[in-house]
Protein backbone atom coordinates (compact mmCIF):
# COMPACT_ATOMS: atom_id res chain seq x y z
CA UNK A 1 0.00 0.00 0.00
CA UNK A 2 1.45 3.00 -0.94
CA UNK A 3 1.06 5.98 1.49
CA UNK A 4 1.63 8.56 -1.68
CA UNK A 5 -1.32 7.67 -3.36
CA UNK A 6 -3.61 6.69 -0.72
CA UNK A 7 -6.52 9.06 -0.40
CA UNK A 8 -8.36 9.49 3.42
CA UNK A 9 -11.87 11.04 3.43
CA UNK A 10 -13.86 11.82 6.75
CA UNK A 11 -17.57 11.25 6.85
CA UNK A 12 -20.53 10.92 8.94
CA UNK A 13 -21.51 8.27 10.43
CA UNK A 14 -24.62 8.48 9.24
CA UNK A 15 -23.68 8.13 5.98
CA UNK A 16 -21.62 4.64 6.33
CA UNK A 17 -24.52 3.22 4.99
CA UNK A 18 -23.93 4.60 1.40
CA UNK A 19 -19.95 3.27 1.33
CA UNK A 20 -18.94 0.60 -1.10
CA UNK A 21 -16.37 -1.10 0.78
CA UNK A 22 -15.45 -2.70 -2.41
CA UNK A 23 -14.51 0.91 -3.35
CA UNK A 24 -12.20 1.79 -0.27
CA UNK A 25 -9.18 0.00 1.92
CA UNK A 26 -11.85 -0.93 4.53
CA UNK A 27 -13.66 -4.13 4.39
CA UNK A 28 -16.16 -3.66 6.51
CA UNK A 29 -17.89 -1.78 9.09
CA UNK A 30 -16.12 -3.13 11.92
CA UNK A 31 -13.03 -1.95 10.53
CA UNK A 32 -13.97 1.94 10.66
CA UNK A 33 -12.13 4.13 13.24
CA UNK A 34 -14.87 6.55 15.26
CA UNK A 35 -13.85 9.62 16.59
CA UNK A 36 -13.96 10.26 20.23
CA UNK A 37 -17.28 12.02 19.82
CA UNK A 38 -19.13 9.06 17.67
CA UNK A 39 -19.73 11.32 14.96
CA UNK A 40 -17.22 10.65 12.43
CA UNK A 41 -15.41 8.21 10.59
CA UNK A 42 -12.86 8.01 7.60
CA UNK A 43 -11.73 5.80 4.75
CA UNK A 44 -9.50 5.37 2.57
CA UNK A 45 -8.68 4.60 -1.31
CA UNK A 46 -5.97 4.47 -3.73
CA UNK A 47 -6.27 5.90 -6.92
CA UNK A 48 -7.38 8.92 -8.81
CA UNK A 49 -10.95 8.44 -9.28
CA UNK A 50 -13.13 9.19 -6.09
CA UNK A 51 -15.58 6.81 -5.67
CA UNK A 52 -19.10 8.21 -6.27
CA UNK A 53 -20.46 7.91 -2.34
CA UNK A 54 -17.55 10.53 -1.58
CA UNK A 55 -18.34 13.33 -3.74
CA UNK A 56 -18.33 16.71 -2.29
CA UNK A 57 -16.20 15.62 1.16
CA UNK A 58 -12.64 16.80 1.74
CA UNK A 59 -9.59 14.50 0.50
CA UNK A 60 -6.56 14.12 2.69
CA UNK A 61 -3.33 13.42 2.23
CA UNK A 62 -1.42 10.53 4.43
CA UNK A 63 0.86 13.25 6.23
CA UNK A 64 -2.59 15.92 6.23
CA UNK A 65 -4.56 12.75 8.40
CA UNK A 66 -1.49 11.59 10.47
CA UNK A 67 -1.63 15.34 11.38
CA UNK A 68 -5.74 15.45 12.17
CA UNK A 69 -5.53 12.07 13.72
CA UNK A 70 -2.28 13.27 16.51
CA UNK A 71 -4.11 16.45 17.23
CA UNK A 72 -4.75 15.94 21.02
CA UNK A 73 -7.87 18.51 21.41
CA UNK A 74 -9.40 16.98 18.23
CA UNK A 75 -12.14 14.22 17.61
CA UNK A 76 -9.82 11.56 16.57
CA UNK A 77 -7.48 11.31 19.69
CA UNK A 78 -8.05 8.84 22.52
CA UNK A 79 -6.02 8.44 25.33
CA UNK A 80 -6.02 5.37 27.63
CA UNK A 81 -8.69 7.02 29.70
CA UNK A 82 -11.37 7.43 26.89
CA UNK A 83 -10.75 4.43 25.22
CA UNK A 84 -12.63 2.59 27.47
CA UNK A 85 -15.70 4.56 26.95
CA UNK A 86 -15.17 4.72 23.09
CA UNK A 87 -15.16 1.57 22.76
CA UNK A 88 -18.47 1.23 24.16
CA UNK A 89 -19.24 3.85 22.01
CA UNK A 90 -18.30 1.51 18.82
CA UNK A 91 -20.26 -0.96 19.76
CA UNK A 92 -23.25 1.26 20.57
CA UNK A 93 -22.77 2.30 16.59
CA UNK A 94 -22.74 -0.87 15.27
CA UNK A 95 -25.57 -2.21 16.95
CA UNK A 96 -27.52 0.71 15.15
CA UNK A 97 -26.63 0.69 11.85
CA UNK A 98 -29.13 -0.52 9.60
CA UNK A 99 -27.73 -3.24 6.87
CA UNK A 100 -30.29 -2.66 4.13
CA UNK A 101 -27.34 -1.34 1.53
CA UNK A 102 -24.94 -4.32 2.21
CA UNK A 103 -27.63 -7.19 3.08
CA UNK A 104 -27.67 -9.80 0.13
CA UNK A 105 -31.20 -10.83 0.62
CA UNK A 106 -32.79 -6.81 -0.11
CA UNK A 107 -30.84 -7.42 -3.70
CA UNK A 108 -34.03 -9.02 -4.84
Amino acid sequence: MSKENTKYVIIPLSKVEDVDFDQVMETSVRTLRLSEDGEYTFVKFQGDTTPSFLDGYTQYTHSEIITILRDTSGIWYIDEDESLTWKETARDFMGKVSWKNINPFNWF
